[in-house]
């Protein structure tokens, strides 16, 4: 399995599930466990802007810049994306790219998902799974640690981890319950926050068939709320070492209540 497709596939169809299921009356706060697991993600949010202010944002928009690695280190592809999402009630997303000098497109109205190419729909498997798990995908990454309470949601505190980042911090073990998505009960995750900030700081994963993990290395102010603008993603093992640095990751030019172009959630 490729580290794309794992960004893709495996870490994100978990975000359709939170938008099912779940009374709308509920804060998503309440939803946290009344335990020191649910403390570390309620003080990582606080840290982040806090849920009131992520909560008021009507959209989001920011250009991601995806730099793949070979085995050696050096540059394999760098592809620039401009991603828009719809925060409202009813999620929507557009992911604009360019590879090997063409125009791609992916569009979610909520509803369906789909990929272009040149303006032509994509209808192969591949890029149907793409259409609607990226969309989802790189929404649950930029919306972390907000995306922690999520309905299916189980967290359990594991204590100070000092090995894994090479710092301490304090470690939540995260896991979904069976009816949480198409992934739930079949991945484990442990996402890290710094012990005295409580500043979201790396995730690690065991998808199954491999190991993952991920450092947050450069934050930046967006309107007073706290966002990663670079992260590393690294193969792993089960001892969560790093093993080879394969992907990083950029955010540039993110704002909050853009003026969109009311057609742009639209699918052709």
């Amino acid at each position: 399995m490729t580290k794309g497709f794992l960004e893709i596939l495996i870490l994100v169809v978990l975000m359709i599930s939170c938008q099912n299921g779940d009374s709308v009356n509920i804060n998503p706060i309440e939803r946290l466990p009344d335990n020191e697991a649910g403390e570390v993600v309620k003080k990582a949010i606080d840290y982040a802007g806090g849920w009131d202010a992520w909560n008021s944002k009507k959209n989001f928009s920011f250009y991601k810049k995806i730099t793949q690695l070979d085995s050696s280190g050096a540059v394999k592809k760098i592809v620039k994306q401009l991603h828009q999402y719809d925060l409202g009630d009813h999620f929507k997303a557009r992911m604009t790219w360019i590879m090997d000098s063409s125009n791609f497109l992916i569009i979610n109205n909520g509803e369906e998902a789909k990929k272009y190419k040149e303006g032509v729909e994509l209808n192969d498997q591949k890029s149907k799974n793409e259409a609607w798990n990226s969309s989802f995908g790189s929404h649950y990454v930029i919306a972390m640690p907000y995306k922690l309470t999520d309905p299916g949601v189980r967290l359990t505190y594991e204590g100070i981890e000092e090995k894994v980042l090479d710092k301490p911090a304090h470690a939540v073990k995260v896991e979904y319950a069976e009816n949480a998505g198409s992934t739930g009960g079949m991945h484990l995750w442990y996402y890290y926050f710094d012990k005295e900030t409580y500043d979201l700081v790396g995730n690690y994963l065991d998808y199954g068939e491999g190991h993952s993990l991920t450092t947050y290395e450069v934050f930046e102010d967006v309107e007073g709320m706290r966002f990663h603008n670079k992260r590393y993603s690294y193969s792993s093992n089960e001892k969560k070492e790093r093993v080879l640095l394969r992907t990083i990751y950029e955010n540039e030019e993110m704002k909050f209540n853009q003026a969109f172009e009311s057609d742009v959630f639209q699918l052709k």
